[in-house]
């Protein structure tokens, strides 16, 4: 299926839908899958790479949605790990949401997220 934001943004999912909502209510400057090669690993593409434009700061926002997924999951924490071994750590550049199928992801999440980092 494809996945729209109200902007018209194409997203991977229905809660990528509500994440680029919020970004977009906030009129945070965002990009969708930029590309980021990491030294050691390889080329990936955070959901989202955000701007504070108060701070003139970058942040990516990797929203990791079937943490209930062995194969997804283990592939994650690689990624996770190869973040910080290139510099983005959760709570300074890296902002990470995570949901399973029992526990979906709760969007009134996004206006602390984006009151703590990127106002």
């Amino acid at each position: 299926p494809e996945y729209y934001a109200e902007s018209g943004l194409r997203v991977r999912s229905k809660s990528e839908i509500g994440i680029a909502n919020k970004y977009d209510e906030f009129e945070i400057p965002m990009l969708f899958e930029r590309p980021i090669k990491l030294k050691g690993w390889k080329t990936v593409y955070p959901d989202f790479t955000l701007l504070n434009v108060r701070l003139r700061k970058e942040f990516i926002h990797e929203h990791l949605g079937k943490m209930d997924d062995q194969e997804y999951l283990m592939e994650n924490i690689a990624k996770i790990n190869a973040y910080m071994k290139n510099g983005y750590f959760p709570g300074k550049n890296l902002i990470l949401t995570f949901e399973t199928k029992s526990q979906p992801f709760d969007l009134r999440i996004m206006d602390l997220i984006i009151n703590q980092y990127l106002l």
